[in-house]
């Protein structure tokens, strides 16, 4: 029979190795050390009699559970780790991308103009005409349409610095971490004279409340932050994209917050030739290159799509100018094999969602314009 005691004086030295290597960060150490204490007790416990024993076995068996745990307790400590870094929030440069970079969409530059552009750059203007000035702008629309390409237009053309955040940098699985992210992101851009804090994937950030506690605290304390800095800092813009505007909470989408709210569309005609003829620029074409039956094929394809389009166009005139170690041009036949193979993102059902939701914002528009 063991000794009770040279059980006691092994458990002990178990759970001190395995405390020491959990302080340390060694996790693959402290959960070998726990797993023998936690048996060593068990031992102690099938020595014992009465409530000795059933205390001793119900230790033991908590012993076992922090053993297996320990994984968890690791990956939250990477994880706070890598909060750490997302809370520092990386240096923030102004985008050398200007409106004449982004093809067509010549309302919805203007819009952004008068809404984000003008307030900044002639603020006495504004002053004079008494015009309204700052809460945040949704960009909505189907994927690849150039969202982000416009908002770092916009942090270009009133020299701001940008700050690209998806929902996914914020949101954390651990409980109160969401809400210091967003804290540290507004407290980090208010230092800047100028900044911008551009929210892509804002479904995901600011989704319809009711259904997840840990999203209704992380939509109130973003609302909480937008409500504060626009009386702080009227030299923070604040701009969210999003493909699933029906997925934004609405009370992120009233007056003062993202009230504003601009669809960006497929490009038309003129936009996918502007697109096209970019990505073919010194790329050599075959003499009878037609663009214009480029722009019919294309009709519901997006920005990113006629870019994708254009790069795998090329793929088989490269590879036989490698083999033949010459110069092969880029014919629309090389299109109309791409073409076959390659179909728009966009499905014309979802197209369809976006211009219904489009066409209810403009409604609403009309009736508040109508009641005032």
């Amino acid at each position: 029979m063991e000794d009770i005691e040279l059980l006691q004086n092994t458990f002990d030295l178990y759970m001190k190795k395995g405390k020491e290597a959990k302080e340390k960060g060694n996790f693959t150490l402290a959960k070998r050390n726990f797993m023998l204490a936690g048996e060593t007790m068990m031992k102690m416990a099938k020595l014992s009699q009465g409530s000795l024993k059933e205390a001793r076995m119900t230790r033991a068996r908590r012993i076992v559970e922090l053993s297996e745990n320990i994984d968890q307790v690791k990956e939250k400590k990477k994880s706070e780790a890598e909060d750490d870094e997302v809370k520092k929030w990386k240096e923030a440069e102004i985008p050398n991308v200007h409106f004449s970079d982004v093809a067509g969409l010549e309302d919805v530059k203007k819009a952004i103009k008068i809404r984000m552009i003008n307030p900044v750059l002639y603020p006495d203007k504004y002053k004079l005409y008494n015009k309204k000035t700052g809460g945040g702008v949704l960009l909505y629309g189907p994927p690849g349409t150039g969202k982000t390409l416009i908002a770092k237009a916009i942090a270009c053309e009133v020299g701001a610095k940008f700050y690209a955040v998806k929902g996914s940098d914020i949101v954390s699985k651990w409980v109160g971490e969401s809400e210091k992210n967003i804290n540290s992101l507004f407290e980090e851009a208010n230092k800047q004279d100028r900044a911008i804090i551009f929210i892509d994937e804002m479904d995901s950030l600011l989704g319809k409340r009711g259904n997840d506690t840990h999203n209704d605290k992380r939509v109130n304390e973003f609302l909480q932050q937008i409500d504060g800095f626009a009386g702080r800092n009227p030299n923070l813009l604040l701009l969210g994209a999003t493909n699933r505007p029906w997925d934004v909470d609405s009370a992120a989408t009233r007056s003062g917050r993202f009230s504003q709210k601009i669809y960006i569309p497929l490009p038309d005609k003129k936009a996918r030739k502007f697109m096209i003829e970019k990505n073919m620029k010194n790329v050599p074409v075959d003499k009878n290159f037609d663009v214009d039956k480029i722009v019919e094929q294309t009709k519901f394809y997006s920005g990113a799509d006629i870019e994708e389009l254009c790069d795998r166009a090329k793929d088989e005139p490269l590879l036989k100018a490698i083999a033949e170690d010459r110069v092969v041009e880029v014919t629309n036949k090389d299109f109309d094999n791409i073409l076959k193979i390659f179909p728009p993102s966009v499905s014309e059902s979802e197209l369809k969602e976006f211009e219904k939701y489009n066409a209810d914002v403009e409604g609403l528009i009309k009736k508040i314009k109508k009641k005032k």
